[in-house]
């Protein structure tokens, strides 16, 4: 492979040679140190190949042999040259093309993250743009040594952090801890409070002093556990302890919706109007732009960014536009459609706030038509966990 390009680089000739004594030939050029390679016959033709040096060394040979030759083909990089020599406008365009090549690939055009889940992408770019690592920069001016510090300074989240140039790319690689679970210390001095109005059904204190009884009533913030106990029956002091109890509490939710009996579907058409743009840095430039005839349409934009590889992608994009007409049609909804949607909405917007242990006692969903929409509110009784800890000083801390 390391020959063949070694050839086309210097340049080659497929030589094509005739006569009676082509033998003679063959053997003359090799007794005068001729290099000949890839050599076969063909219709009482002999072809072999031989660089343009030696080429112009078998005039002699053929000369002695009685033979005629001729390049058949010419092949290589001196030959494409010697095409194009004249053409001085294309090969100049040709050596300012791959100058801006060159010159685009030396900057950086596309951050991308991976490894990410607790911290989302844009707020790490985000955070390397504030410190001047984004797009448009030049590579060899980015310490990327100190990005990596600058991030795990910045998010403790992120224990390791790689960062790299993949071509025109900043590729950053990250690692996160993995989230500890939510533990409450028993050496914290802690309360625990009621995290809404409910009525005890069940108390069990491990540590700490119990505020309320089975059957009482508590309002969201009440102290159910307190972290305060005293010394002893007959010593007024008090010390601090982390509070830690399991209340269970009847307490009542309330989610209220409504949606609509018409629904609007749309009817796409087979007009689109177009809007084609390119994207240069951060400009955007209009060179076509169709006329939009009508009056309903949603817009499809796509976003093709110019590369050379996929390491290298430029900071050129071909932006389209597509406007699609459609008609809208109004479809009337059954009200027992829109009431299992509705009812549907509700329940899963409501799971969002109960604990996972709730035991559901009692549900009642009420429904309302008023014009065109049903309204409908969502009555739940439930069983759950109702204490959570809230810390506390003691009196010698500031």
């Amino acid at each position: 492979m390391f020959l063949t390009l070694w050839n086309y680089l210097r340049g080659y000739v497929i030589v094509e040679v005739s006569g009676f004594s082509m033998e003679r030939f063959i053997n003359l050029a090799l007794n005068n140190g001729i290099y000949l390679w890839d050599m076969q016959k063909k219709d009482n033709k002999i072809y072999f190949k031989t660089s343009i040096k030696d080429f112009k060394r078998l005039k002699p040979c053929a000369k002695k042999a009685r033979c005629r030759f001729k390049a058949h083909v010419k092949r290589g990089v001196p030959f494409i040259a010697h095409k194009y020599k004249r053409r001085k406008m294309l090969t100049l365009g040709i050596g300012i093309f791959i100058i801006m090549i060159w010159l685009l690939s030396s900057f950086v055009w596309l951050v991308e993250v991976e490894g990410n889940e607790q911290i989302s992408s844009m707020d790490i770019i985000h955070t390397l743009e504030e410190k001047g690592y984004a797009t448009g920069k030049l590579k060899s001016r980015l310490k990327l040594r100190e990005a990596e510090s600058y991030l795990i300074n910045k998010y403790p989240e992120i224990i390791w952090t790689g960062i790299k140039f993949e071509g025109t790319r900043l590729l950053v690689q990250i690692a996160e801890t993995v989230p500890k679970p939510k533990m409450q210390d028993d050496n914290t001095p802690c309360d625990i409070i009621a995290k809404r109005d409910a009525l005890v059904t069940y108390i069990a204190t491990y540590k700490g002093m119990p505020m309320v009884r089975k059957g009482d009533i508590v309002k969201k913030g009440d102290i159910l556990v307190s972290g305060q106990m005293p010394l002893g029956p007959d010593d007024p002091n008090i010390y601090y302890t982390g509070a830690k109890a399991r209340v269970n509490g009847r307490t009542s939710y309330s989610i209220k919706g409504h949606t609509s009996l018409q629904q609007l579907k749309k009817n796409y058409t087979d007009n689109i109007s177009r809007k084609y743009s390119l994207k240069v840095f951060n400009q955007q430039l209009t060179f076509f732009n169709q006329k939009i005839t009508f009056e309903q349409y949603d817009k499809v934009i796509t976003n093709n960014r110019l590369s050379v590889t996929k390491l290298f992608p430029l900071p050129f994009a071909l932006e389209t536009e597509e406007r699609l007409e459609y008609m809208p049609t109004i479809i009337e909804k059954s009200e027992e459609d829109a009431k299992d949607s509705l009812l549907s909405t509700l329940w899963e917007n409501l799971n969002g706030k109960l604990a996972e242990d709730a035991i559901v006692l009692k549900k009642d969903v009420f429904f309302k038509k008023t014009g065109n929409a049903i309204y409908a509110t969502l009555n739940v009784i439930v069983e759950e966990d109702i204490g959570y800890p809230i810390a506390l000083q003691s009196e010698g801390e500031n």
